[in-house]
């Protein structure tokens, strides 16, 4: 018997960040979406970084994105698996030239 697909991960851009506001993304997987503010801050270990805020939630959540050794995040999911969706959505964003 063959496991179903994976749900589907879209991440939108909503909102630019400017100078002076916050930018606005969206993931969605499956039928969940969950929104999110961010900013980019200085980052001086390697990569980008970002500040990344959940709506709804009282979390923040520092996020350091470039080539596969400079990423990383504070999330549970990144700290169980190496991977999570801050990540992935923000280098997303980025290789799209969206940010």
């Amino acid at each position: 018997m063959q496991s179903p697909d994976p749900p589907k991960r879209v991440i939108r851009l909503l909102q630019s960040p400017t100078r002076h506001r916050f930018g606005i993304f969206s993931i969605s997987v499956g039928p969940e979406t969950a929104y999110y503010v961010f900013r980019e801050i200085p980052c001086f270990i390697g990569g980008r970084g970002y500040i990344v805020y959940r709506l709804g939630r009282r979390r923040s959540y520092h996020v350091r994105v470039g080539r596969r050794e400079d990423c990383s995040c504070e999330c549970l999911g990144y700290l169980y698996h190496r991977r999570c969706r801050h990540i992935s959505g923000l280098l997303t964003l980025i290789r799209r030239a969206r940010l």
